[in-house]
């Protein structure tokens, strides 16, 4: 990870940062997505149900890269964030929020690493966790579950990002960034989205694990794409080995 503080950086010169920078845009993944990812968690809970009188959680919400959309759509009072680093939530605030709408929206923030959400004692409507899980221990796993277990409202979503190498669960107790923590299930990167048990089917490993009240997984909204690129990778290195075969073919018998 880069030590070096770019925190003066414009968001053009941070586009050439790596993740992990010490910029608000970098330090919280590639920051030339930054713009686009902002987008993919709003249309996400968007198109979840997320509404402007619902509350939200953002679990790991960091420099507001979520929240800079969310914040200005949300009715007043109504988003709710957990992030340990102190400084992202600033120069979220000062460069992507601004003061008159922080003061207008009242956000909540808990500047904490131990995923206590139900501290803020509200029965939130929709929680977000955008790659946090990806990077977490399995204790610190079962912790996030946990808490949202108990602070989820009862017809309440929680959807969350994950990553799997194809190969490794891991295994490590600590937070790893900016690598990732691989939980396999076989769908690369991947959205789960949690909720009570009664309001969806009953398969979620994650749940099982955890030891908490069951959540379920209601929704895999990437895995149909996941498995069409896969297969699409499939049928492309298939091609490059038929064409491999025909070169070397073509070079024993220079007619074909």
């Amino acid at each position: 990870m880069d030590e070096s503080d770019h925190r003066t950086s414009t968001p053009e010169q941070a586009r050439e940062l790596p993740p992990g920078a010490r910029h608000y845009r970098a330090y919280v993944g590639n920051p030339a997505s930054y713009d686009t990812t902002s987008v993919a968690q709003f249309t996400l809970m968007t198109a979840l149900g997320l509404r402007e009188g619902h509350t939200l959680l953002d679990i790991g919400c960091g420099s507001l890269c979520g929240g800079r959309l969310f914040i200005p759509y949300l009715l007043a009072d109504r988003y709710f964030g957990i992030e340990p680093e102190v400084w992202l939530v600033e120069d979220g605030i000062t460069h992507e929020v601004g003061r008159d709408l922080q003061r207008m929206k009242r956000p909540v923030f808990r500047h904490v690493s131990d995923f206590s959400a139900a501290a803020f004692g509200v029965p939130f409507d929709f929680v977000l966790a955008q790659s946090i899980l990806t990077h977490v221990s399995r204790t610190q796993l079962e912790r996030c579950l946990e808490q949202v277990s108990q602070s989820l409202a009862p017809e309440g979503l929680f959807a969350a990002s994950f990553y799997d190498d194809g190969e490794t669960m891991y295994e490590g107790d600590a937070w790893v960034y900016p690598k990732f923590a691989s939980y396999s299930v076989g769908y690369d990167h991947y959205w789960m989205v949690f909720a009570r048990e009664g309001q969806a089917e009953r398969v979620s490993w994650l749940g099982a694990a955890a030891g908490h009240p069951r959540m379920v997984r209601m929704l895999e909204l990437t895995r149909q794409l996941n498995d069409a690129n896969r297969e699409h990778g499939m049928t492309r290195r298939r091609l490059e080995d038929a064409e491999l075969e025909l070169a070397a073919l073509r070079q024993d018998k220079p007619e074909l």
